[in-house]
């Protein structure tokens, strides 16, 4: 499926051209071009091979799809190019632009109709799972993501069972744009006739807490059940920890992956920042003068609201944002989670639902204060109650958007839900920028 979506990205991008230059177009409109496509399109399959494409399981929200599509096709094109000049003998750069944009369009709607069969597929046929998740901290709710936007691994319901017998909270959501898939927490402790009842077939260690010996004698009863048990390595069950692994002979290395910060990472993320929040500025000049005269017919007060922020390495800078709520209000309070809430103001609510509040810390962004993607900036009361985990935010600039505001979890505050920071702490690089970008430009038109 991916190699007829890649090779039906550049017919289309080439019969694009046809229509757009058909007198260009004319000159290299000849078998040679189909050569080229079934090509390239072998290579596309190939690339995403190698950058691990076809293992059975996805990652948080599909950003890192997104991004490896991203990779791919740049890695694609560059290589494609010389061998296309050489067989066709010109080279056709409209063509090749058109690719580049057509082809991870054509290739995610495709992934996900791929995924949405698999799925109904193993419906069809029976071939779903249980799987039953030990422990309900960050880890755990992390495997459960995971397994629930996979579709590869059949695994259809997921059971959550808590370290004791007091649970604080009975249904545990994925990690997601919405919150539509979720997992029952039940008291522990594990037993094998639980395990029976709900007619698990997998099973997965992620409770730090449990004894040894009990983990031990729990797996070998599951194992003895036939069901597949999973145990995650001590380093990971470190929530802290940047953990990597190296595999050796089926022998698993874990060790304390160190992030070196790239110069040519941090001259490219400034450009990027830079070009972009400039353009925008630019071209949402009329959505602000619109902003400001509504805020300023709606209720007294400034049109600009400014606070105070931390952002990089703990530095504070004035953050700007369309004043959504009343002029009277505290200036430094927890924000409201609702539109429902008395402080903010009718127009308020429209910009606040639309993000049209936001818009001015595009001036942050360019002015090096902010970035376009990274850790929302918080009020310097809350990060004055941070633990050494949160502090992790700080090390990189802060952000207009990020991987939390495209989850359901935004609805809480930002510092109960550190993994997605920490995620792209850890993961962060150009592409996964833009692949945000591209992910909040579709979770705003689908108004998520």
């Amino acid at each position: 499926m991916d190699l007829a979506a890649a090779l039906a990205a550049v017919e289309a991008s080439y019969w694009i051209c046809v229509v757009w230059q058909p007198n260009r177009a004319a000159h290299y409109a000849n078998q040679s071009i189909l050569t080229c496509a079934v090509g390239f399109a072998l290579l596309i399959v190939l690339l995403l091979e190698k950058h691990g494409d076809y293992q059975p399981w996805l990652s948080l929200l599909a950003v890192r799809e997104t991004e490896r599509l991203l990779r791919v096709t740049i890695s694609g094109v560059l290589l494609a190019v010389p061998i296309m000049v050489v067989v066709t003998g010109t080279l056709p750069a409209a063509m090749i632009a058109l690719s580049m944009l057509m082809l991870p369009l054509f290739m995610a709607v495709e992934k996900m109709q791929a995924q949405a069969a698999v799925r109904w597929l193993r419906r069809r046929l029976g071939a779903t799972r249980t799987a039953v998740i030990l422990g309900t901290g960050i880890l755990g709710r992390k495997v459960f993501s995971t397994l629930v936007r996979s579709p590869k691994l059949g695994i259809e319901t997921v059971v959550f069972v808590a370290e004791d017998s007091m649970i604080e909270e009975t249904v545990i959501y994925e990690s997601s744009y919405q919150r539509k898939q979720q997992a029952r927490v039940l008291p522990g402790p594990v037993t094998s006739r639980l395990l029976r009842k709900l007619g698990a077939s997998v099973l997965i260690f992620a409770d730090p807490e449990m004894p040894t010996d009990e983990a031990a004698s729990l797996r070998h009863e599951a194992e003895r059940a036939g069901m597949t048990t999973c145990v995650i390595p001590e380093p990971f069950l470190d929530e802290e920890a940047a953990t990597e692994y190296l595999e050796m002979d089926g022998v698993l290395l874990a060790y304390n992956a160190r992030r070196s910060e790239r110069h040519l990472y941090r001259v490219a993320k400034r450009a990027l920042d830079a070009v972009l929040s400039a353009l925008l500025l630019v071209l949402c000049a009329p959505v602000f003068a619109a902003a400001a005269v509504a805020v300023l017919l709606d209720s007294a007060g400034p049109v600009i609201f400014r606070q105070q922020r931390v952002g990089h390495n703990g530095r504070r800078f004035a953050m700007y944002k369309f004043r959504t709520m009343y002029a009277d209000c505290a200036r430094y309070a927890t924000s409201p989670v609702t539109g429902q809430d008395p402080r903010i103001t009718r127009v308020g609510r429209f910009l606040r639902h639309t993000c049209i509040d936001e818009l001015p810390q595009l001036v942050n962004v360019l002015r090096g204060e902010m970035s376009l993607v990274g850790p929302r900036p918080e009020m310097p009361f809350v990060v004055e109650q941070y633990e050494a985990v949160h502090l992790k935010r700080l090390s990189v600039l802060p952000g207009l958007t990020g991987l939390w505001q495209l989850s359901a979890d935004r609805r809480a505050p930002i510092h109960e839900n550190i993994g997605y920071d920490l995620y792209y702490v850890r993961h962060r690089s150009v592409l996964m920028d833009i692949a945000i970008l591209l992910h909040t430009l579709v979770f705003a038109f689908r108004g998520v």
